[in-house]
Parts: C-alpha cells; sequence; structure tokens
C-alpha cells in the first residue's frame, strides 16, 4: 500500500511542468522554515517560563520579571465583551463567514472569512498578596481557558475572556512608575541647583547660617532639600505618593510577553507540545521538497 502511494506520487511529480514544480516547492519549502521557527520560538518561550524565577509583586526587580495573581479591573468603566455581552477584564474576539468558492478544477470549496475581530487594550491590574501590577496588554501573547466558539447561520463566532478574579499568569517588563519619576526629580533639581550656584551671593545669603561666607556639608544639604521642595511643589507631586508598577511588552525579542488563565506547569507543557508538533511537520515538509528534487533529478 505504501509503496503504491509512493509510485504514485513520483508520477504525479514527474508530470508537473517545471512552473508548478517550482511553485511546489517553494510553498513546502516555506512551510518547512516557518515550521521550524515557529518550533524555536514555542521551545524558547518554555524555556523561558521555566528559567524565570516566579516574583512578588513588592518586592520585584525592574526588568524582566514573572508573576502570578489575580486579575482585577481597575476604577472606571467596567470592560465589557462586544460580542456576548460579558463582563472582563479582557477580551478577543472574531467573526467568520464561510463563503464558497471555486478551485481551478472548478470544484467548489468553502473556507472561513474573517469579518470582524477585535483585541482588548484596556489597562487591567494583576493582585497578589503583596500588591497590585497594571497590566498594559498591548501586544501581548494572551491564552485562556474561557474561549467560547459557536455558529449562527452562515458565521462563525470566537471569543476569548480573562474575567474578574480569574488566576493570572504573567511574564514581561516590570516597571515602577515611582522610579522614573524619582530620576526626572534628580535632574530637574540638579538643573536648579545649577542655576542658584551663578548666583553665590543669594545662595549664601538664604542658607549661610553661620554666616562664614562659606556653605559646609550641612547647610549644602539644605540646599539641596530646598531644591528639591521646591521642584516638587512645581510639579504638584506628593512626597509619599504610592509607586505604579506597570507590566508591559519588553523591546527585547528573546524576552516574551506571555498573559496567560492556563497554570504555569500546564503553560510549559503546552508550549513544549506546540514546539514538538512544529518540529514533526518541518521534516515532512522539508523531506518531502528534498525528495521531489531528487526525483526530478533522477528522472
Amino acid at each position: 500500500m505504501l509503496q503504491e502511494i509512493i509510485t504514485s506520487l513520483k508520477g504525479n511529480i514527474i508530470q508537473l511542468d517545471p512552473i508548478e514544480f517550482w511553485a511546489g516547492f517553494i510553498f513546502f519549502s516555506v512551510i518547512s522554515v516557518l515550521s521550524f521557527y515557529r518550533m524555536y520560538r514555542w521551545y524558547h518561550h518554555a524555556r523561558l517560563i521555566e528559567n524565570t524565577p516566579t516574583a512578588k509583586i513588592r518586592s520585584a526587580a525592574q526588568g524582566y520579571v514573572e508573576l502570578n495573581g489575580d486579575a482585577r479591573l481597575m476604577k472606571g468603566p467596567v470592560i465589557i465583551s462586544p460580542l456576548s455581552g460579558r463582563s472582563c477584564v479582557w477580551f478577543r474576539y472574531k467573526i467568520e463567514e464561510k463563503v464558497q468558492e471555486h478551485d481551478s478544477k472548478g470544484r467548489s470549496v468553502s473556507h472561513w472569512r474573517i469579518v470582524k475581530q477585535q483585541t482588548s487594550q484596556e489597562l487591567f491590574l494583576l493582585e497578589d498578596d503583596t500588591g497590585r501590577c497594571v497590566i498594559d496588554p498591548d501586544d501581548a501573547d494572551v491564552l485562556t481557558t474561557d474561549k467560547r466558539i459557536w455558529h449562527k447561520l452562515s458565521k462563525r463566532y470566537t471569543e476569548e475572556l480573562i474575567t474578574e478574579n480569574e488566576p493570572l499568569y504573567a511574564i514581561g517588563l516590570f516597571k515602577t512608575v515611582a522610579n522614573v519619576e524619582r530620576q526626572k526629580l534628580r535632574e530637574h533639581v540638579s538643573y536648579l541647583l545649577r542655576h542658584w550656584k551663578s548666583d553665590p551671593n543669594q545662595l549664601l545669603h538664604d542658607f549661610d547660617a553661620d554666616r562664614d561666607g562659606k556653605l559646609n556639608a550641612e547647610e549644602w544639604e539644605k540646599v539641596r532639600l530646598a531644591a528639591e521642595r521646591h521642584i516638587k511643589f512645581e510639579q504638584g507631586q506628593q512626597e509619599k505618593k504610592e509607586p505604579l508598577n506597570i507590566l508591559k511588552l519588553t523591546e527585547n525579542k528573546d524576552q516574551a510577553f506571555i498573559l496567560s488563565t492556563i497554570s504555569e506547569g500546564n503553560l510549559i507543557k503546552r508550549y513544549k507540545w506546540q514546539a514538538i508538533k512544529s518540529l514533526i511537520l518541518f521534516f515532512i515538509t522539508g523531506g518531502l521538497a528534498v525528495w521531489a528534487v531528487n526525483v526530478r533529478t533522477l528522472m
């Protein structure tokens, strides 16, 4: 049986004209290359998750981190999925229409054509037992357990949700906005101090407490604190402002940005299984392309 299939394939390959043959060769070669890329990508994701320790929000270092917690809505309007009207913190939906077309041989074939699709870009929160972190889901690789597919007339509807209070795994670039603000504050204070130094007489008049004509270390610290208070007043900052933590896409292409309601262990298994399937497809399509060239060469 297998020998008959191989013989039949050889006959079909030999009968193809050069344009058809090389078009087919390019098609299978492209699939093979894409499969290898996907295999690398999925396996890299799995290893990244395995090798990145889970951090707590309060003690998380600035940079690439992994968090586990629960999804929460931010204050403001409730996020509603346009497709089902369900409340959630994140949604993605797709509407497809079944269309009938004819191939080159006149046979009727059907396929699904995307009519409309949308992915939520609204901010939401991840909360653990130490604090909260704002999630910016833009360009994240999102995997959910709440996925529904249904049909109505000639349309197919697909909806994926992350609902409030649902366990959430996240890995991405962690930043504390307060750290950024402190850096800006230091820059403004430094600029103001340079400005004050340009008028040394006024500086001595205001801060030379012992009137010895120079500023000692204690007096200079008072100058610095005065400059800091001045900048904070101008910017309307609160000295005890609660830091704002944000998790978002990193600019490093080797660091994936993943949001998932699938548990960490199952997520690793899923990525590894995807990598295995892509590797199998790589060998099948690549092998077929090389075998077809050999058949044509030896005919």
